[in-house]
């Protein structure tokens, strides 16, 4: 048995970021979703765990190339719905017009399909919160490989996303547990989230894809496209702008880079010429002339402001952190 398990697509999501940059990125994640489905069509099944689409921005037409994309792949997909997919009037009337591939989880209630011998398991949101109890005391059939899909956190604390128990969800038995919701690769046992398909920030930094279930082995399938990746350097580390240019460069992936570049520096640095020459999509260059603490303090040593920084040297809090900063800020205004 082969099957493919994917979580948070979130296609058409509306992106935080200038509109060139979030074109870019909903065109590579459709392009993303696209090529899982392209490759993987001699697997027997595939799961969604929900996150699929942002239903607010999410068209008709946008639902037609959906479901293009499932007629083409061909075998049996099942879906549950998310927070951000969650399944009402609205999108009911897209999905009535799904194809017959498609198997979705319409309900809160835990429901069950079954194919040959393999019974797939889901509950899906009917809102943007799932405040109800997962039902552990369920009784399995063992003569099927039974899997549960769904949306929702294991947590210590309190969510409004389907809490879930780790340990309590592992005694009901279930041989493979595919979630979705925290965009993370994590595993616990016979639970599974396959991270998201792609970053969609710079806080996403780990590995991006899906994961590929084939006769009892599981693989992590690194397939995103982009990759979000940040820079913080200081100038007097590097010869010329020439040799920085070229160490940021060779530290990029072969996937299709947005950067963001702070350099730190006491020089006079044409961000424009270095942004033009970064092998990267998309790029974001600072420039930062403001000199630490430590430097500044030496310009001036054994005055009140050496004194005043070597006083809070060793403290760590922010509070501190900032009375550094003012501190400092106004004894060199005193100077002028």
């Amino acid at each position: 048995m082969r099957f493919i398990h994917l979580a948070d697509a979130h296609l058409a999501d509306n992106s935080t970021f200038s509109d060139d940059l979030g074109s870019f990125i909903r065109k590579n994640t459709w392009q993303s979703f696209e090529n899982i489905f392209a490759t993987n069509k001699d697997v027997d099944f595939a799961l969604i765990a929900g996150d699929l689409f942002e239903r607010s921005y999410f068209s008709s037409k946008d639902f037609a190339r959906l479901f293009a994309i499932f007629e083409e792949f061909g075998k049996d997909i099942y879906y549950v719905t998310g927070n951000h997919d969650y399944f009402d009037s609205y999108n009911k009337i897209f999905l009535n017009q799904k194809p017959n591939n498609l198997h979705i989880f319409t309900s809160e209630k835990l429901s069950m399909f079954e194919n040959e011998r393999v019974r797939i398991y889901g509950l899906s949101y009917t809102d943007r919160i799932y405040a109800g109890d997962f039902p552990y005391d369920i009784s399995l059939d063992r003569d099927y490989y039974n899997i549960l899909l769904a949306h929702g956190d294991i947590s210590d604390s309190p969510t409004n996303y389907l809490d879930l128990d780790k340990d309590k969800l592992s005694q009901v038995g279930f041989d493979y547990v595919g979630l979705g919701h925290i965009h993370k690769a994590r595993s616990y046992k016979n639970i599974h989230y396959p991270s998201s398909i792609e970053p969609r920030s710079f806080a996403d930094t780990e590995n991006f894809g899906y994961i590929l279930y084939d006769n009892g082995k599981l693989s992590h399938i690194n397939s995103n496209l982009m990759e979000f990746k940040t820079f913080d350097l200081s100038y007097d580390d590097f010869a010329d702008e020439n040799a920085l240019i070229e160490y940021v460069n060779q530290n990029l992936s072969d996937k299709k880079n947005i950067l963001r570049l702070k350099i730190r520096s006491r020089d006079s640095i044409n961000s424009k010429n270095i942004q033009n020459q970064l092998r990267a999509d998309f790029s974001f260059v600072e420039i930062d002339q403001s000199l630490d603490m430590e430097n500044l303090s030496s310009l001036y040593p054994n005055t009140l402001l050496s004194k005043f920084e070597e006083s809070l040297r060793d403290k760590d809090d922010e509070i501190s952190k900032l009375a550094l900063k003012l501190g400092c800020d106004a004894i060199l205004r005193s100077k002028k």
